[in-house]
């Protein structure tokens, strides 16, 4: 299955005649608005208020407690992917969180962020195929590995 349009679009090209957009297969374009779920925050874009998950406005958040903050930010990925991803069967979501030192490559300054990891686990409703995906991100400010 091909012919999903690739993230990010390129508006160079789509202006170009005769160019077509790259494209790619139903597993990646999940994954793809999947990571845009993950990183949009509520009411940013104007389409649609409920896209996106609650973890940029708990970004500079103390966490006092882990286990709540992490059913939290589980239980809003869970529910967006429900509503916005209607090509997937989800049976399972989950968040992880944990400390990992790191080395400022400016600076040299060693420091400690917290790292989430968030998977989703299901089903291709239409191909009935196994479906996984796994990313991680830095916390206070948001950034990929």
């Amino acid at each position: 299955m091909t012919g999903f349009l690739e993230l990010p679009i390129d508006f160079g090209t789509l202006m170009q005649a005769n160019k077509d957009l790259p494209t790619c297969e139903l597993k990646m374009s999940i994954a793809q608005n999947i990571n845009l779920i993950i990183t949009s925050k509520y009411n940013e874009h104007r389409f649609d208020d409920t896209y996106g998950c609650v973890i940029w406005n708990m970004d500079f958040e103390l966490v006092l407690n882990e286990n709540a903050w992490r059913e939290k930010v589980n239980q809003s990925v869970l529910q967006s992917l429900k509503k916005h991803e209607q090509r997937l069967e989800i049976y399972n979501t989950s968040v992880d969180m944990a400390e990992e030192e790191f080395v400022n490559r400016n600076t040299g300054i060693k420091g400690i962020r917290k790292r989430i990891k968030i998977s989703v686990v299901g089903q291709v409703k239409e191909t009935g195929e196994q479906y996984n995906f796994s990313t991680s991100l830095f916390l206070s400010p948001i950034s990929f590995d």
